[in-house]
């Protein structure tokens, strides 16, 4: 995932430098604390709220199907299903999990497009604190937490 991000942001730094030294004169950027929205954004915190409470369901649910199964241990077969259930369960885990972080990044990238739009920016990069911050740019994590009520 962090590779993931390392590429876009790079991704995104070569594209502003292309539209800059091809003679398309000054670029706007915003950028936004991606942790920040993360953590202070309404929209996304009641995500991850709803998401916390339908994973612990989710997981008393699991336990009690893998107590079942266990206690019918009779044969190897038995141990195999119990193996392919664990399984499955994690899947299920796992795309409950990818279910949210897919409807949590699209509110955030809808909120950073629309005010890209409004502020008439060219681009609106992610950071993760001061660190991937341009100089000029225009933090306008505010701006999408605000969005995001």
């Amino acid at each position: 995932m962090k590779a993931k991000k390392k590429s876009l942001f790079l991704m995104l730094m070569a594209v502003c430098v292309m539209l800059v030294t091809a003679g398309c004169g000054k670029v706007n950027i915003g950028y936004v604390d991606y942790t920040r929205i993360q953590q202070e954004a309404p929209q996304v915190k009641s995500s991850m709220d709803e998401m916390k409470t339908r994973m612990e369901d989710f997981q008393k649910d699991a336990e009690k199907q893998l107590q079942e199964h266990a206690a019918n241990i009779n044969s190897e077969e038995d141990v195999q299903k119990l193996q392919d259930l664990q399984q499955q369960l994690r899947m299920q885990g796992a795309g409950i999990q990818q279910q949210y972080a897919t409807q949590v990044q699209t509110k955030i990238y809808a909120a950073m497009d629309g005010i890209a739009q409004e502020k008439k920016l060219d681009a609106v990069i992610k950071s993760n604190g001061k660190d991937s911050m341009i100089s000029g740019g225009i933090d306008v994590t505010d701006e999408v937490i605000a969005k995001l009520q």
